[in-house]
């Protein structure tokens, strides 16, 4: 009765510890040294990776456009726009130093996060007019993550014209894993001293 007993335990802390790790925690976003998408953009392809990432007072992050576009930049995010942006910035100019007070850019704000959530539909501007985000379906994706293939839970949504984001499950952290608005940007590497 006694090993029936710690063999009980044993699962039910198994299974409570497969349930934070599904649900999933991104502790590893502070500290990150680096995310790397693909991008797909009218047939042009390139990596986006962001590096020098820190998330006091909003966050802020260097980026560098790989070959054939050679570009690289700042950006920096209030808090204000981390809470309440729908509008994004999705296109990024060479040498440019942003500081987005009214948009986001790769994370959607928390509240653009809270509405798709709760399943409903929000008003955002990405970069292309405004339009009506709705809810479809939690999903997962994969990305590597130091080097080994990982899957994230996220939001899949789409708008009335047809594009589609798929944005990470964490209310502190609305990543945006993927989006296809006319061209694609989508993870594949996480590097991060966690």
């Amino acid at each position: 009765m006694k090993t029936a007993k710690l063999i009980f335990v044993f699962i039910l802390a198994s299974f409570s510890v497969f349930s934070f790790a599904q649900k999933g925690t991104t502790s590893w976003l502070a500290n990150c040294t680096k995310l790397s998408y693909h991008v797909n953009y009218n047939v042009i392809e390139y990596n986006f990776i962001l590096d020098s990432l820190t998330t006091s007072n909003g966050i802020s992050f260097n980026w560098k456009m790989t070959d054939p576009m050679n570009y690289k930049g700042k950006v920096k995010m209030s808090s204000e726009a981390l809470d309440t942006a729908s509008a994004m910035n999705n296109f990024f100019s060479d040498n440019s130093s942003l500081d987005l007070t009214d948009k986001t850019t790769v994370w959607v704000s928390e509240k653009v996060y809270k509405a798709l959530k709760k399943g409903k539909s929000v008003s955002i501007d990405a970069s292309l007019g405004r339009e009506k985000l709705t809810f479809k379906s939690a999903e997962k994706l994969t990305a590597n993550y130091n080097g080994k293939s990982e899957s994230f839970d996220v939001l899949y949504a789409t708008t009335d014209s047809g594009n589609k984001f798929w944005i990470l499950d964490d209310s502190s952290n609305p990543l945006i894993m993927k989006m296809s608005i006319g061209w694609t940007i989508e993870m594949k590497d996480i590097t991060s001293s966690k």
